[in-house]
């Protein structure tokens, strides 16, 4: 190789399409989100209605008689809302405290979720035997073809994930 030729072949092998140190990160932690007391029926849990990091989207959180719902919106677009369920069976789902939002200029793009599932108990009333646990990663508006989920046995499942979530910047 002439040496005219080795510094254009570093700076495209140091180069990345995402450029990775530009790609941040913030928890949410669910636990501090503020309860809409306003809505709370008799016997009922207060449904969680949580500002994402930028302000752009919220994080809400809805119940049934046994089961959690997750899912992201976008604030000014009714019609854009993202699950944070496993398309893996899962009739009972459990949401773990963090999520973790994928950002690139101070904006969200995407988002990882651990998430539970258990199948029903024999009362059908709540959840019963654990099915699996899951890293649930979906991108946001402008990146929604970024959809997936990594179990959390799988080997490196949290850098897996957040591959999965930043490969919606190449995607663009």
């Amino acid at each position: 190789m002439r040496p005219a030729h080795v510094v254009p072949v570093l700076l495209l092998a140091l180069s990345t399409p995402a450029s990775a140190e530009d790609i941040t990160f913030e928890y949410t932690d669910v636990e501090k989100c503020p309860r809409e007391a306003a809505t709370e029926e008799e016997g009922s849990d207060l449904p969680l209605d949580c500002p994402a990091p930028g302000g752009e989207y919220t994080l809400t959180e809805s119940y049934s008689a046994y089961d959690y719902f997750r899912r992201i919106t976008l604030k000014g677009d009714s019609g854009f809302s993202v699950e944070l369920r496993p398309k893996a069976a899962c009739p009972v789902a459990r949401f773990s405290n963090k999520v973790e939002w994928r950002m690139k200029g101070g904006k969200p793009f995407a988002v990882i979720q651990r998430v539970t599932c258990f199948a029903l108990d024999k009362e059908q009333s709540g959840p019963g035997r654990k099915l699996g646990e899951y890293l649930v990663v979906r991108g946001l508006k402008g990146h929604t073809s970024v959809s997936g989920e990594v179990p959390t046995k799988t080997a490196a499942a949290n850098t897996k994930a957040r591959a999965l979530a930043d490969s919606a910047l190449q995607k663009r």
